[in-house]
């Protein structure tokens, strides 16, 4: 069945105008990356934290600009945040620190050298001085500075210090160098009194003094004025994408200007965008502005140029009218011990990515600290209401050993909320997560495991009934995740599918809230109760961008049908409507694709045909695509419904192959008990592996099981 047509996002832009002069590009003093942060928490050498946070920071920048080869930048992120986790794992050993900042500087040296891009500017130290300014002019508006990225590379074995300045004028930068440091810096660079001319620059280190003439492009200052208008002529928030005439992202001031992140290898990380509600004004140079706003994804994507006439494109689906509503179960608004994104900056993100449900996971940081605790309430937050509904809960965190659970429909926090963490208050690996996930749904709570990975403790707890299930959509590899829930299925675990994106709100170089998201059909309205029901009913889709229809003889995902034993002949019905390009559309039958349909149109696939059911079956449907840059959190277009399950006689899924797998994992995490687990006491250690080997005979029991259980009164 067709999904209902409504009218598109549509812009409204004013002519440019010329305004008064300013800088229109305020740069704040928060991180944009999450490594200062780590590297703060982790890395004991503090010349080895200005290094390494300095490294990653730097480029990011650079993405501002079209013509910045992105690759290298997203390389460098990814080796950075691979070299503290080296610090990390020396950290939550809990010994005396060994590495430092000689083990890290000739990989500094490295990564800045992988830089390119025509902005940058290089001030080389050696026996002289050497300066090699862009390649391209800098570009200035209006009479504010221009920022400029300098890479400063001290190759002597001596401290240096580096001044740069306008000629005749006072210091702009004033970098200190250790012997062999490279830092990178942005530099604000004044436009100087000539209209047309360079700015003349002076380097001064020490006796040596170098002076260059910066060329220069000088644009008038303009300001746009956009409003943006959602299917009714109203208003409405989006995820904004705006490029100026010089090729650079510009965002409105004191707006948080993000970047889409490429540390889960996306092949199209690196788009700055922002937040913004409905109107808005932005700061630009003179000429022809591109714009774009994405909002969630029953909405048309569209972009735009500020002097086209906007008009109707695309179509868009209101998945509410059907009773759908979507959401995200694994979001941190504030992490490191910040606060500074608020609830109402929660809401404001969560209608422009039109997300009805932001479950807000209050966690540890390795301080101890628990960020946005004082946020947690046990109900949905009071600026709730409509269509958006923001609900804190928890995400309890074990560090070595049995992994993260996220745990939703709280009304009261689960202490310890974290546990086996060094230099803390709770530095064991006891008790287990089951204790805490049992507590959790003793208050009628969720317990998935977010991000989900094995060896870890989620087999056992589901097999326990301490779980309910993992995170399939998450910043993870969802073909992994995916293959493993199908053998939780297959074992007969009624798991639903799950979606969380682990995005860092207070991080502007990270994953999008709702960028992978669950879509759960409630019944009626939109009310947190009813959300949860249809998400643990399995009533239920994840997705980065397709929406899905799927019925099996008319019954939808979380229905359980009842037959006489023997082949069933069912039929599907199916539809996939998206605005990013699909390239199939599969039926799944017990972890098997029985019927795959190739795109034709990308954006619209159907399928209506029989499929034969030889025993007890779960079926589901999913599908597929390439990536593309408005799937900004994943590799590649994912989208899988939560089955429809056929009970047939007194058959039953029964997969010895996937029990035994589970087996093989459990003792894979008893194994990591003993080596990696911290214990006060050693029957602490015994008692675990006891809890542990008792999920492992459940699952080992499933696969030996033939009959189907009773049917519940």
């Amino acid at each position: 069945m067709s999904m209902r047509k409504i009218l598109p996002v549509t812009f409204v832009l004013s002519t440019l105008a010329l305004a008064p002069a300013g800088s229109g590009q305020p740069e704040g003093n928060r991180p944009l990356t999450i490594t200062p942060y780590s590297a703060a928490a982790y890395v004991q050498d503090r010349a080895a934290v200005e290094l390494i946070s300095a490294v990653a920071e730097f480029p990011i920048g650079l993405l501002r600009w079209s013509d910045t080869p992105r690759p290298p930048v997203l390389e460098l992120e990814r080796s950075v945040k691979a070299a503290v986790n080296l610090f990390y794992t020396e950290w939550s050993a809990g010994g005396p620190a060994k590495l430092g900042a000689r083990d890290v500087l000739p990989r500094v040296r490295d990564w800045y050298r992988s830089l390119q891009s025509p902005r940058l500017a290089h001030l080389t130290v050696a026996d002289g001085l050497e300066v090699r300014l862009p390649s391209k002019p800098v570009d200035i508006v209006g009479d504010a500075p221009a920022e400029v990225p300098f890479i400063f590379a001290n190759e002597r074995s001596t401290r240096v210090t580096v001044v740069l300045r306008p000629a005749g004028s006072t210091p702009l930068q004033t970098v200190e160098l250790g012997p062999g440091w490279t830092l990178g810096r942005w530099v604000r660079i004044p436009p100087g009194p000539a209209p047309d001319g360079p700015v003349r620059l002076v380097a001064e280190v020490g006796g040596a003094r170098r002076e260059s003439e910066l060329p220069v492009r000088r644009w008038p200052r303009a300001t746009a004025r956009i409003r943006v208008l959602d299917e009714k002529g109203a208003p409405t928030a989006a995820r904004i994408y705006l490029t100026g005439p010089d090729g650079r992202a510009y965002a409105p001031s004191g707006a948080v200007h993000r970047s889409t992140c490429g540390d889960y290898r996306q092949p199209y990380a690196g788009d700055y965008y922002f937040y913004m509600g409905g109107a808005f004004e932005v700061d630009v140079p003179a000429g022809e502005v591109e714009i774009e706003a994405v909002k969630g994804f029953e909405y048309a994507p569209a972009r735009r140029r500020a002097r086209v006439e906007a008009g109707k494109r695309n179509r868009p689906w209101d998945m509410a009218a059907r009773g759908w509503y979507s959401g995200d179960v694994h979001i941190h608004p504030n992490l490191f011990a910040q606060s500074w994104i608020t609830p109402r900056d929660v809401l404001e993100i969560a209608r422009a990515e039109d997300l009805n449900v932001s479950n807000l996971l209050v966690c540890n940081d390795p301080s101890g600290f628990m960020n946005d605790l004082s946020r947690f309430e046990g109900k949905p937050h009071a600026l709730s209401g409509g269509r958006y509904l923001l609900y804190w809960n928890e995400e309890m965190r074990n560090l070595r050993v049995y992994g993260h659970v996220g745990f939703l429909n709280l009304k009261r926090c689960v202490v310890p909320s974290w546990f086996g963490w060094p230099l803390s208050p709770v530095p064991y690996d006891y008790p287990s997560n089951y204790n805490q996930a049992v507590a959790a749904k003793a208050q009628g709570g969720v317990v998935t495991y977010v991000h989900p990975g094995l060896p870890s403790e989620y087999p056992v707890d589901i097999a326990l009934g301490a779980a309910d299930t993992i995170d399939v959509m998450c910043q993870g590899d969802e073909e992994r995740n995916t293959a493993d829930w199908y053998r939780l299925l297959n074992c007969g675990f009624r798991c639903p599918i799950s979606a969380g994106t682990d995005c860092f709100l207070n991080i502007p170089y990270h994953l999008i809230a709702g960028a992978g998201r669950l879509y759960v059909q409630t019944g009626g309205a939109l009310g947190y109760d009813r959300w949860i029901d249809g998400y643990l009913k399995g009533r239920s889709f994840a997705s980065n961008a397709p929406l899905l229809t799927f019925t099996v003889e008319g019954h939808a995902p979380g229905e359980e049908v009842r037959a006489p034993a023997g082949p069933l002949r069912v039929r599907i019905r199916a539809e996939a409507v998206s605005h990013v390009p699909m390239a199939a559309l599969e039926v799944v039958v017990n972890g098997r694709t029985v019927l795959r349909r190739e795109a034709t149109d990308s954006h619209r696939i159907a399928v209506a045909e029989e499929v034969t059911l030889d025993r007890t079956s779960w079926v589901a449907l999913r599908a597929r695509g390439g990536g593309h840059r408005l799937v900004p959190n994943d590799a590649a277009l994912y989208a899988h419904t939560s089955p429809v399950y056929f009970q047939l006689g007194d058959d039953r899924p029964a997969s010895k192959e996937d029990a035994l797998y589970f087996v093989d994992k459990i003792n894979a995490l008893i194994a990591r008990v003993g080596s990696d687990g911290v214990f006060e006491k050693p029957e602490q250690r015994e008692e675990v592996i006891r809890l542990f080997r008792k999920g492992q005979e459940r699952s080992r029991r499933r696969g030996a099981r033939r009959r189907a259980p009773d049917p519940p009164p």
